[in-house]
């Protein structure tokens, strides 16, 4: 029978378990082309062989092929398959168990590199509809957060699950970012429990082995207590944090474009007689998902380098001037006073005239380094040419000058770039005008100061 199928076919068998045995899924029959199709063409086949002598051992085909042989269902998927990097478009076709009780389906696919629409569609129209409310949703509200709650609280509801989350990946930083999460009342799953692994900067260690545990599938589906096990062996830490939240099963689709990883979303405790829909419902979404997280990614670029000085990397101008508006409209937005620091740097012009530009920008830039390592955490902005400005409104007084002393010693280490000098503060009159025209006067008296120790430096009386 599997000879005379045109494509490629094997026959896939439940081994019957005997007591304390585990499940064995194996091939017992495989034509011509699947056999090319998993590069052993050229050896003897040997019926009954676990089939993962021929792919490598995925826990979500399994589970597909034991629901097609014990429900007697044709199964259908159509997945992106990561460990091919091509679409995959499954069937399984139940047969009858032979005498022994051991069970069979026929199994086969097509492979294409690019994926089918028209394939996508093939869905139910109760998934159709969930997943054409999600696109919805994004064309009626522009705040990308919000979208996501609202479509995470309705994917969370169709799966009948206790939590359903959309986590996203900062892989330069190695931080998580759990944008939404939404679970229900009876879940035990307690949001910001201290001693659990979910909301410590440690789980983007077990965020980040996912895609490893995956092992080349497109999802990771936990039906049952058997295949929650099999996590512990492949992953322990995640299978602790899993038993200690009390995760009975789980369903995980990555966010992902191409090459470009940037989140999952996962669903836990879900109704497990519908577990065929919630793959379809998750799988789709998860498509569309990963579209709108690349989007939202690149506006957030894109607004991060309209703020940010390409050369020194502080922020620009432009973020200065919002930075100030704001203030002049809120002055009291913050429980400390408020200050601020001019940085001039000394002899740019004669860097840029005898040493030439590239001179100069590595100067800027020194400048800039110096200042974040005093103020890491703090708003430092190019204000001009060869001036910055740092505002600072989360420190008191004296913590205030401490760092603007530690910053002028920093600033007179001979041999590197030196620059002068001005701050003031204000513990109540928070008028931000009033405070950097203060700071900016006592700056160029350092200047001069400085000029008149160095006359030979200053341009200006050239």
């Amino acid at each position: 029978m599997i000879d005379s199928f045109r494509g490629v076919a094997c026959i896939m068998s439940l081994r019957k378990k005997k007591d304390g045995d585990k499940e064995v899924f194996t091939i017992s029959a495989a034509n011509k082309n699947y056999l090319e199709s998993v590069k052993k063409q050229d050896e003897e086949f040997v019926p009954n062989r676990p089939y993962s002598y021929y792919v490598p051992a995925d826990a979500n085909f399994e589970a597909l092929v034991r629901s097609c042989i014990v429900d007697g269902k044709i199964s259908h998927i159509y997945v992106n398959a990561g460990l091919y990097n091509a679409w995959l478009d499954n069937y399984m076709i139940p047969l009858e168990n032979d005498e022994e009780g051991n069970g069979y389906c026929l199994f086969t696919y097509e492979m294409t590199i690019e994926s089918d629409s028209d394939r996508l569609l093939s869905i139910s129209s109760e998934t159709a509809y969930m997943v054409l409310k999600t696109c919805i949703k994004f064309r009626e509200n522009s705040d990308f957060i919000v979208t996501m709650n609202s479509v995470v609280k309705d994917i969370r509801s169709q799966c009948e699950s206790d939590g359903c989350a959309i986590i996203l990946m900062d892989q330069e930083k190695r931080m998580i970012d759990i944008i939404c999460f939404d679970h229900s009342e009876t879940d035990q799953f307690e949001l910001g429990k201290d001693d659990d692994v979910f909301f410590k900067p440690e789980f983007y260690d077990i965020v980040e082995s996912w895609n490893d545990t995956m092992a080349g599938s497109n999802c990771i589906i936990i039906s049952n207590e058997e295949e929650l096990k099999s996590i512990e062996k492949k992953n322990p830490a995640w299978y602790n944090s899993l038993v200690f939240s009390g995760v009975k099963n789980l369903v995980l689709f990555p966010l992902r474009i191409d090459s470009n990883l940037y989140g999952y979303i996962f669903a836990t405790n879900f109704n497990t007689d519908k577990t065929a829909f919630i793959r379809e419902v998750m799988e789709l979404n998860s498509f569309i998902l990963s579209a709108e997280v690349e989007n939202f990614r690149m506006r957030q670029k894109l607004e991060e380098l309209s703020k940010i000085d390409i050369l020194t990397g502080v922020l620009n101008r432009n973020a200065m001037s919002k930075r100030v508006t704001e203030l002049e409209k809120n002055p009291g937005s913050s429980s400390f006073g408020l200050g601020a620091i001019f940085v001039d740097v000394n002899g740019l012009k004669k860097a840029n005239d005898t040493k030439g530009h590239n001179a100069g920008d590595e100067m800027l830039r020194n400048v800039a380094s110096k200042l974040r390592s005093v103020f890491p955490d703090k708003e430092i902005y190019r204000a001009g040419g060869d001036e910055f400005l740092i505002i600072i409104a989360d420190m008191n007084k004296e913590d205030f000058y401490a760092s603007f002393k530690k910053l002028d010693s920093v600033s007179k280490i001979e041999g590197e770039p030196t620059f002068a000098l001005g701050a003031h503060y204000e513990d109540t009159d928070k008028n931000i005008g009033k405070i950097m025209q203060t700071a900016d006067q006592n700056m160029y008296h350092n200047k001069a100061e400085y000029y008149t120790a160095n006359p030979h430096l200053n341009r200006r009386s050239r």
